[in-house]
């Protein structure tokens, strides 16, 4: 759980957001156990608001 490892998750969001899909189909989870998805779902999760921001011309 690393900066480059938040950056990947967030460029995997923005992916996601470019193919037309929504922040319900995030692949981790909040709410798990696991530090690790936990981190992964918060950059996610950002990653795909940025992605929504900037396709709006933000």
């Amino acid at each position: 759980m690393d900066r480059s490892t938040a950056l990947a998750v967030a460029q995997e969001a923005h992916k996601a957001a470019a193919a037309g899909k929504t922040v319900k189909d995030c692949p981790y989870d909040a709410d798990a156990d696991s530090p690790e998805q936990r981190f992964k779902a918060r950059y996610w999760t950002l990653g795909f608001e940025q992605a929504q921001e900037d396709s709006a011309g933000r």
